[in-house]
């Protein structure tokens, strides 16, 4: 089984990657977690996963943080939910916020996530909500409902840029808040002011 692979990023597309590794290039699908974080160019590490099926070639998913690959393989567990699914609610939030999503056993909220319904997100959370590890999730540092769009796009921004994930949460929570009204853009303003003390 393919672990992991070690390469130069070449191309850099919206949802995918490409790797060389010696004279092969591989295709790599990824999340924007882990596209916000390479450069062309330059040598990376990939967690990878590979999927088959009967009717289309092998695909290779690949991951930088080992939280966002643990969390893929638990969702994997759930039933009906394939790596294509997997990726798509990986895409659309922090593995933090859906481990705290699933973990709190919070329907309404994990549905509201793309590819999930109703009974899809009940399930999930009977199969895998005690597979998910909250022991480095605080409680504190969860966006107010009213103020997650615009804090979560300042916590990706934080990301990209190389600061840790949950410092970033920290600060943009704290600062949401002191200032309740506050737009995304002054918001990253003040983060990273924080962030530099």
């Amino acid at each position: 089984m393919l672990e992991g692979i070690e390469g130069r990023v070449k191309e850099i597309r919206e949802s995918e990657v490409v790797v060389q590794v010696g004279g092969l290039f591989f295709k790599l699908n990824c999340t924007p977690n882990t596209i916000g974080k390479l450069a062309r160019e330059k040598e990376f590490y990939f967690l990878t996963f590979m999927a088959y099926s009967q009717d289309r070639p092998p695909e290779l998913y690949g991951f930088i943080d080992n939280e966002e690959k643990e969390l893929f393989n638990i969702l994997l567990k759930a039933s009906k939910i394939g790596p294509k699914s997997a990726m798509k609610i990986l895409s659309s939030a922090s593995p933090s916020r859906i481990k705290r999503i699933i973990s709190s056993k919070n329907v309404a909220e994990l549905s509201s996530l793309p590819g999930i319904g109703k009974k899809t997100a009940e399930r999930m959370i009977v199969e895998i909500a005690s597979l998910i590890d909250t022991s480095e999730i605080e409680s504190g540092d969860e966006v107010p409902a009213v103020q997650r769009s615009h804090g979560e796009e300042a916590m990706v921004a934080l990301t990209s840029l190389g600061f840790d994930e949950n410092l970033a949460r920290k600060v943009v929570v704290k600062i949401l808040k002191e200032n309740k009204e506050i737009d995304t853009q002054e918001l990253l303003k003040k983060a990273l002011k924080e962030i530099r003390k």
